[in-house]
């Protein structure tokens, strides 16, 4: 009787171990996902701020086969005369099964047109 009650303990507590390190491993690959996307979206907005027009800057591609980068380019503002002009650069990083990243930047642009 003792013996059988020692492996009930036994066995309960071993499903927990188990669900914890499965619980562990998913986490583990979940931060893995957002820690790629985050890198992905950083190399993409730096991409945006180091072209001359930013408006040029739009669009999409898949990286690695599981991740696709979105960037899009806003014109917020614009002085009067045109000189000076305000983008918001968003960069979306999207995967598989439901995984989604987004940041947004601004970059300003002074133009002299001498």
């Amino acid at each position: 009787m003792e013996v059988m009650v020692a492996l009930a303990i036994m066995s309960v507590s071993l499903v927990a171990v188990f669900q914890l390190y499965s619980l562990a491993l998913r986490s583990i690959k979940k931060a893995d996902d957002y820690t790629h996307a985050v890198l992905y979206a950083r190399s993409t907005m730096d991409e945006a701020y180091a072209i001359a027009d930013p408006t040029e800057a739009s669009g999409s591609k898949e990286i690695g086969g599981a991740y696709k980068v979105a960037r899009d380019v806003t014109l917020l503002s614009s002085s009067e005369d045109g000189k000076t002009k305000l983008y918001e650069i968003t960069v979306t990083v999207s995967w598989s099964p439901s995984g989604n990243f987004r940041i947004k930047g601004l970059r300003c642009i002074n133009e002299s047109k001498e």
